[in-house]
């Protein structure tokens, strides 16, 4: 059964928990129901680029796709995150005044979907390298009228981006350290003057804020939940209550 009414995607119960159901199970069954059609995109994807995990070959036409790490190749359940996690972190963080939600290497924007069941009157503004991935997510956005969420195609690491204000950031290993060292210098700069969140999962990422960017959570500590870790910039986590 597929979902079709715009008010039954900004249902809670659609991303909590259940214990019967392995989170990645719960995201595939989702998936189906709300209508995405992510196999056969990363099918395709894999039909013209390398897969991640192969090495280059300049003998071969197929080649990795070029400027930053796609993770083509890697299981869509594991290429994004559960809907449970998302819906956890953004749970815990729902007394706060949230007007914006950015992610970098949205994907297919569940954050955006998951947002909208607990801040749906904020903005989601995802950003994805790969066009056929921004065109499944606004697709579905557009199905379910979703009209304060949009992914955008557009390079991250390009030397002109800004990342938006936002109150909440989302951040995984979207490519390789040096890269995400980009994203993480231009919050880092913000951290004294915004109020902000900074959601993290990936073991790049988390390598990073534990050894080369300890500002974030020197002052404020972080909250772990599950493989999801909240850092902010000036409310004090130790003291958080949910």
């Amino acid at each position: 059964m597929t979902l079709t009414s715009p008010e039954m995607i900004k249902s809670t119960k659609l991303y909590q928990r259940n214990s019967d159901l392995h989170p990645q199970v719960h995201a595939k069954q989702l998936d189906k129901k709300l209508g995405f059609r992510i196999p056969k995109i990363e099918v395709k994807l894999l039909q013209k680029y390398r897969a991640y995990y192969q090495p280059n070959d300049i003998s071969n036409k197929k080649q990795h796709f070029k400027g930053t790490q796609t993770w083509i190749g890697l299981h869509p359940q594991a290429l994004q995150t559960p809907y449970n996690d998302l819906y956890e972190a953004l749970l815990y963080l729902k007394e706060y005044n949230i007007e914006t939600v950015v992610d970098i290497g949205a994907g297919y924007g569940r954050v955006g979907l998951v947002m909208n069941s607990i801040f749906p009157t904020s903005k989601f503004i995802g950003y994805e390298i790969i066009r056929k991935r921004m065109e499944e997510a606004n697709r579905i956005f557009n199905v379910f009228n979703l009209q304060n969420c949009s992914v955008l195609q557009k390079n991250v690491l390009a030397e002109d981006f800004i990342i938006p204000n936002a109150q909440i950031y989302f951040i995984y290993d979207f490519s390789e350290m040096d890269d995400i060292c980009k994203i993480l210098d231009q919050l880092s700069q913000r951290l004294m003057q915004e109020n902000f969140f900074l959601i993290t999962k990936g073991t790049r990422v988390d390598y990073l804020l534990a050894h080369k960017y300890k500002e974030f959570w020197l002052a404020n500590s972080f909250i772990q939940l599950d493989e999801l870790k909240i850092y902010s910039s000036q409310v004090d986590l130790k003291k958080h209550v949910k």
